[in-house]
């Protein structure tokens, strides 16, 4: 390796390592990825010995790191998104009643616990500049990611739930030394059940420090009046029933999903 290289990032996941390169040579940005070889080659024992090592030129690293902190969880969302087939294209009615030509089907990214798990430690990584006592997860689709953010964090858990049409903390949980928290949602696309969450919470004189998600699809609209960390912002249009063009065009409706989230 040439002198004038720095290390700066290592990656224990070959996936990750290799997306991050793609990125930054797309950027024009040259890379080496030093011990990429003998990890292809070994793969099984490689990787506890050898970490994937991207190493960047002295004065190509500052850039280098702006583009890996700003585009990298976004790249490796979507693409995740993509392979578990969660990203669906046709006419959908979203539990808020709104109607929208794309989907995403969540429960796909669920049902594969290493590939949520993945997400939950970069949205961990995203909250460690935060200081809060536990994570709380809206019910249903949150509580899972919410479960294992926390214990990747080492912090307490909580989840809401709809009791009477509404958001309560589900009854047990000690609140006693809960006194600031993050929130932790799947997919936000207009921020009324996160809203209605931080209301509860505020009744509980908790404070909402920051709220994290997998996929913002407001496009950036959604205010939170807090920190607002999406690992992926995508702008999908959607649109009230009676002014929806894919019902005026006849394209057969699907209500995927069956949650009260908005």
């Amino acid at each position: 390796m040439a002198e004038n290289y720095i290390v700066l990032r290592t990656y224990d996941n070959a996936f990750e390592a290799e997306l991050a390169k793609g990125l930054l040579e797309e950027n024009g940005i040259a890379v080496e990825l030093k011990n990429e070889l003998i990890n292809s080659i070994y793969p099984t024992f490689a990787g506890d010995m050898y970490h994937l090592e991207l190493c960047v030129a002295v004065d190509k690293a500052e850039a280098a790191q702006h583009i890996l902190d700003t585009y990298t969880d976004g790249f490796l969302t979507h693409k995740l998104l993509l392979e578990e087939g969660a990203l669906l294209e046709g006419h959908f009615q979203l539990t808020s009643g709104r109607h929208s030509a794309r989907y995403i089907e969540k429960i796909r990214i669920l049902q594969n616990p290493e590939i949520a798990a993945q997400l939950c430690e970069i949205m961990a990584d995203r909250l460690t500049e935060y200081e809060f006592d536990a994570i709380v997860g809206p019910a249903y689709g949150g509580i899972a990611l919410a479960f294992e953010t926390a214990r990747l964090m080492q912090k307490k858990f909580l989840f809401t739930q709809r009791k009477d049409d509404k958001m309560t903390i589900r009854n047990g949980f000690d609140l006693s030394e809960i006194r600031q928290v993050a929130v932790i949602e799947d997919i936000v696309t207009t921020g009324s059940s996160v809203l209605e969450v931080i209301e509860c919470l505020n009744s509980l004189n908790i404070n909402t420090i920051a709220i994290a998600a997998i996929v913002d699809r407001s496009g950036g609209k959604v205010d939170f009046h807090c920190p607002f960390i999406p690992l992926l912002t995508l702008d999908i249009p959607s649109w009230e029933a009676d002014d929806c063009a894919l019902c005026k065009a006849g394209t057969p409706l699907s209500r995927p999903g069956s949650s009260d989230k908005k």
